[in-house]
């Protein structure tokens, strides 16, 4: 039938119009968000780049400054290429300080090497100064003409079989020093003497550092309050640590340094004692003792802490 031909043709001719026009809208519809899209990008790049960043000084005020990330976006609307580079380091930092290398602020006053010193020698000086081995046989001269004069034979007895109990291993490895391993010793006790002042001067507690002989080679100001020692005159008046106790704390001393002068560890020594003020009275203490060997494995130095019992 040609008319319902015609009437078909007709009705696809409309709906093909209508599905064009459809496609049309759709694609002016999408062109419209996506202009829309970009306009807020572009006002949200403008609002980033006007929103300070809020930064903290010192003194508790605030200050405003513009991230660098976010600054360098370039500017709505203007090319990237047409933004201004940023100025060589040069202009920035002059060549001196970019050249110069970093280095510590020099120090030479004795107070850096711990609180209210006593050992005011810098490392410099202690190298410079040690040529000679120190000279432990008058420590321990004098050690055996004190109990002799202070101790009764029970005492004598019992501090002579603590000094035989390490002597023969003290002797081994001494042997086979040099002289000059012997100059790098003392040395090495001297140079820790610096560090162990300035630990000294931070924890506090009374503390005395002396030779494996016994003679005093560093003094914290808490001991000299505690015990009423003048630092100074323990130091310089060559002192020696069994003096400032009673008989038995030195005798109980000389029995536990014996037994743990040679172990492999360096575990403190826990034990009490009753310390001797220049007046004659007793000060009753918790004390401990932890012995420092050098590189040769030889006892070096003791550093004792003392805590009054009250």
């Amino acid at each position: 039938n040609p008319n319902g031909a015609e009437h078909i043709t007709s009705q696809s001719n409309g709906a093909l119009t209508s599905a064009t026009m459809n496609i049309a809208n759709m694609s002016v519809h999408q062109q419209h968000q996506n202009a829309q899209y970009a306009s807020i990008g572009r006002h949200q790049q403008e609002s980033w780049k006007r929103t300070p960043l809020m930064r903290g000084h010192s003194n508790g005020s605030l200050a405003t400054t513009t991230h660098p990330a976010i600054a360098a976006l370039p500017a709505a609307g203007v090319p990237a290429a047409v933004q201004p580079s940023p100025p060589p380091l040069s202009q920035i930092v002059s060549s001196e300080e970019t050249s110069r290398p970093l280095s510590r602020p020099p120090t030479s006053d004795p107070a850096v090497y711990g609180l209210n010193p006593v050992y005011s020698l810098s490392p410099a000086e202690v190298y410079s100064s040690v040529t000679e081995p120190y000279k432990y046989y008058n420590g321990f001269h004098f050690f055996f003409s004190h109990i002799s004069s202070r101790m009764d034979k029970k005492n004598v007895m019992r501090v002579s079989r603590a000094i035989a109990h390490f002597r023969p291993s003290l002797v081994a490895l001494l042997r086979n020093l040099t002289r000059e391993d012997l100059v790098f010793m003392e040395k090495s006790l001297q140079r820790a003497l610096l560090e162990y002042e300035k630990l000294i001067g931070f924890i506090g507690t009374p503390t005395v550092v002396w030779r494996r002989s016994g003679e005093i080679v560093l003094v914290g100001k808490e001991f000299s309050i505690l015990t009423q020692w003048d630092r100074q005159q323990l130091i310089s008046g060559k002192r020696f640590i069994f003096e400032l106790m009673d008989v038995e704390s030195a005798v109980v001393y000389w029995e536990q340094f014996a037994v743990h002068a040679f172990e492999n560890s360096e575990h403190a020594v826990m034990s009490e004692c009753k310390l001797v003020r220049p007046d004659g009275s007793i000060v009753p203490c918790a004390f401990s003792f932890t012995i420092k060997r050098d590189l040769f494995g030889i006892p070096m130095a003791v550093i004792g802490n003392f805590l009054p019992i009250l």
